[in-house]
């Protein structure tokens, strides 16, 4: 059989492309999503959890869970489900627990710090993409979550979370690789 060249540069490029910046094979990042779309799944068959308040993150079969919960017994429920998920090498907890409902005012301005927030990451050094770093803002309070490649990055991110106007606190999560 003739091997076209042409054909294999082109795959190599696809993959690359859709590849996550970090360095990770194809065959991990693939068990990465494997591992993160069942636990997601888990999460939203657990009926102690709301799984749509919580964001996984899967690096290399470590699984971090992020988001603003509402109690302990929440925290508790999501991090058994994600545990028990098989590939799940170990889980991270970046789950905040923060109960309470925001009125519409304090909706429009989480909002407003979540794209100013957004905006912020694009401009720390070796972060890369923003898309990286997962951010949730609850009544003023920010949550960083996810994974990058240095302690300095994670500072970083911080630091520019910290200078956006109507942020109360800062929660950095980020976990370094």
């Amino acid at each position: 059989m003739k091997i076209n060249n042409k054909a294999i540069l082109a795959m190599l490029l696809a993959v690359t492309m859709v590849s996550p910046t970090y360095a990770e094979t194809a065959g991990e990042y693939i068990d990465d999503a494997t591992i993160g779309s069942k636990t997601k799944t888990d999460l939203i068959s657990n009926k102690n959890v709301s799984a749509v308040s919580i964001n996984v993150e899967v690096y290399k079969g470590i699984v971090q869970l992020s988001g603003f919960v509402d109690s302990k017994a929440e925290e508790a429920a999501a991090l058994a489900t994600a545990r028990k998920v098989k590939g799940a090498k170990k889980v991270l907890d970046a789950l905040v627990v923060f109960s309470g409902s925001r009125s519409m005012g304090e909706a429009v301005d989480d909002a407003t710090i979540s794209v100013k927030l957004k905006t912020e990451l694009t401009k720390v050094e070796g972060l890369g993409r923003a898309i990286a770093i997962n951010t949730e803002v609850r009544q003023g309070q920010v949550l960083l979550a996810g994974f990058v490649d240095s302690a300095k990055i994670k500072i970083s991110a911080e630091d520019a979370a910290r200078g956006i106007s109507g942020v109360k606190e800062v929660h950095n999560l980020i976990a370094v690789k």
